[in-house]
């Protein structure tokens, strides 16, 4: 198979695995299938278009005043019942549902009286009925079947979703010696056909914050209020209390209150209202769903191929991402349909991923010869502390206090493209030859290479008095011999970058760490990351060596200038940073003409701008003068420095 096909066969492969994945991986893992769940509830609570209060259904409220009539609460009132049926009867209703399980006998006398009413009145009937066993008993459910008569039960169970337990689809009924459910009973005495199957509740958003879905009427008034209010409308009787028989909806995603945990019987007006009024609920059909999932993997892959580093992709990835879902959020308001979020965003995240790791295995593959050819250059400190006690071989670590150099050489990995593998092999090994090479004459620690970056540490595994101020003079002359490779390189036609150096002092847990087949010596500790981020800001202030505080206090025979108390990347306390100063900068004034131009921005003096803008004539390629200019032309005067990277 020719290198092209492999990659084709590999593209397809990723965007099929990851589509299918993510598409598996919703359908059958809760939690994402909740996720799924909950970004569509977002929509349907907060983002649906209003719609005026049903025309169609009123509900004859059986509430808190009502009970109070009663010398018990429960079961309601059976003579009550009958009389309200009457009351709605005269007022000429289309149909009556009553959401009340009559599952056991009262006093005799009110019972007989309501059994006569619902088997006498004209109007379509319907009556709750449930035979679930953990809602009757076999005594209720026996007086149940000889209350109701089988043509007029409507079943009252409730269809649930299993991850949040929220109300989400019409029962349907018709199964397990249940009758058709409620909703489909109320419809089918009306006239209207529905399937035996799950539907999923379109639920009615109100009009505005005051207007029900539904009008509500406590029944005890329906007898005065008039017949228009009733006629040829299904009227629902039900309770409407505060703590029974309240029902999760996904509504309540934004309102845990009376719209969220709704009464059962406004449940069923929910769902009989949308086939009154042929509204569903507006999402992508499943085959859709996937074509979406399928195109967000190809983007993924897409991402994956383009030559940038990770930070770049997965924070491309991010804004796609972050831009579909408000799309998919507030474009439900304007018409577009309950489009899937989290399976494309998890067939993106995978098919860059997948694609990030295919891609970049050879370019891995080739750093890790790199880094196991230098392996030979350990400090030689270290081997002999292990040839004479091989005890420290042990996983150990012990806390000092060290001083770490980091170099890196700026644009790398854009060289590194532009070169053949035999001429960045030979480039970058004569660097780190020449580099290693003076890094050990100060006696410090190679530590490990990144790539073309080195990290050494001072001060261990062997005590050194003078680890800051050995430190700072080995980055002084690995400067010199960098600025010195840069030159010779760049005329013979490579185009290679400075090197920035960063230095630092702190504690840090030093020893072998690893496995008993495989350990290295290293540093860990926040101390680390500090350093490494001390060399990483020499690009914003055009340097090329900086140093912590923390070193200079330590280096009292080495002259340094001040760069300014700047906050790094993941900190909140600035940190002083300062660059060593040469000779030839000493003898020619620059150092204490520019810390007085410093001090100025200290002082909040206004006189702080001239004075670096008179430096710059006097020292016109001087870069730490050329930033604070810079600074000082953005309206910034002062001697903080915010950084939001490293």
């Amino acid at each position: 198979m020719s290198k092209k096909l492999k990659a084709w066969f590999a593209a397809v492969s990723v965007v099929c695995f990851a589509t299918m994945i993510a598409v598996l991986a919703v359908q059958n893992l809760g939690f994402l299938s909740h996720l799924e769940t909950v970004a569509g509830d977002i929509r349907v609570a907060a983002l649906s278009k209003p719609v005026p209060q049903s025309k169609d259904i009123v509900i004859a409220a059986i509430n808190e005043s009502t009970l109070t009539q009663f010398p018990y609460r429960s079961p309601v009132d059976r003579a009550y019942l009958a009389e309200l049926v009457k009351a709605l009867e005269a007022k000429g209703p289309r149909a009556i549902g009553i959401d009340v399980l009559l599952d056991g006998p009262t006093e005799p006398s009110k019972d007989d009286l309501l059994k006569n009413v619902i088997r006498e009145t004209k109007v379509p009937l319907f009556i709750s009925y449930s035979n679930s066993p953990n809602v009757v008993d076999e005594d209720q459910l026996a007086y149940l079947n000889d209350f109701v008569p089988p043509d007029l039960r409507a079943g009252a169970n409730f269809a649930r979703d299993p991850n949040d337990d929220s109300v989400r689809w019409i029962y349907a009924g018709e199964t397990g010696g249940m009758p058709m459910g409620f909703v489909r009973k109320a419809l089918s005495l009306v006239g209207i056909k529905t399937p035996v199957k799950q539907v999923e509740i379109a639920w009615r958003p109100r009009q505005d914050s005051e207007t029900p879905p539904f009008a509500i009427y406590p029944s005890q008034t329906v007898a005065l209020l008039p017949d228009d209010w009733f006629k040829d409308k299904i009227v629902l009787v039900g309770a409407v209390l505060s703590i029974t028989d309240r029902h999760r909806t996904p509504l309540a995603i934004i309102d845990s209150g009376d719209a969220g945990n709704m009464p059962g019987v406004v449940v069923m007006a929910h769902g009989i209202s949308q086939f009154l009024e042929h509204r569903s609920v507006s999402q992508t059909s499943f085959p859709l769903s996937v074509a979406i999932t399928l195109i967000f993997a190809l983007i993924g892959l897409g991402l994956g191929f383009l030559k940038q580093g990770p930070v770049v992709k997965f924070s491309a990835a991010g804004l796609i991402i972050a831009a579909y879902w408000a799309l998919a959020l507030l474009g439900y308001t304007y018409g577009i349909p309950l489009i899937p979020v989290v399976m494309p965003t998890l067939a993106l995240a995978l098919a860059l991923w997948l694609t990030d790791v295919v891609v970049g295995r050879a370019e891995r593959k080739q750093r890790q010869f790199i880094q196991g050819a230098f392996s030979r250059y350990v400090s030689p400190a270290v081997v002999s502390q292990l040839a004479n006690d091989p005890s420290a071989l042990s996983i150990t670590g012990v806390r000092r206090e060290v001083t770490f150099i980091f170099t890196d050489i700026a644009g790398f990995t854009t060289l590194s493209e532009g070169l053949t593998s035999e001429k960045l092999s030979e480039v970058l090994n004569d660097y780190l030859d020449g580099a290693c090479a003076i890094i050990l004459k100060y006696e410090g620690t190679i530590d490990k290479f990144i790539g073309d970056a080195i990290m050494s540490i001072f001060n261990a595994p062997l005590s050194q008095p003078d680890h800051a101020e050995r430190a700072v003079k080995c980055a002084l002359e690995l400067d010199a011999y960098a600025e010195a490779f840069r030159i010779a390189q760049n005329a013979a036609g490579v185009p290679i970058g400075v090197t920035r150096i960063g230095i630092h002092t702190g504690q840090a847990t030093v020893g072998n760490f690893g496995s008993q087949s495989r350990m290295d010596f290293t540093a860990l500790g926040d101390t680390v990351n500090t350093a490494a981020r001390t060399e990483g800001v020499n690009k914003y202030f055009g340097t090329r060596i900086c140093a912590t505080e923390e070193t200079v206090a330590q280096c009292a025979s080495i002259a340094f200038r001040k760069v300014g108390n700047v906050v790094l990347k993941g900190k909140t306390k600035p940190v002083g940073l300062f660059c060593p100063v040469s000779e030839a900068e000493l003898a020619s004034g620059l150092v204490p003409a520019y810390e007085t131009a410093l001090a100025q921005f200290d002082l909040a003096d206004g006189d702080a701008p001239s004075a670096f803008a008179k430096l710059k004539e006097i020292f016109p390629d001087d870069a730490l003068i050329a930033y604070h200019l810079k600074r000082v032309a953005s309206g910034t005067v002062s001697s903080l420095i915010l950084l939001d990277d490293k």
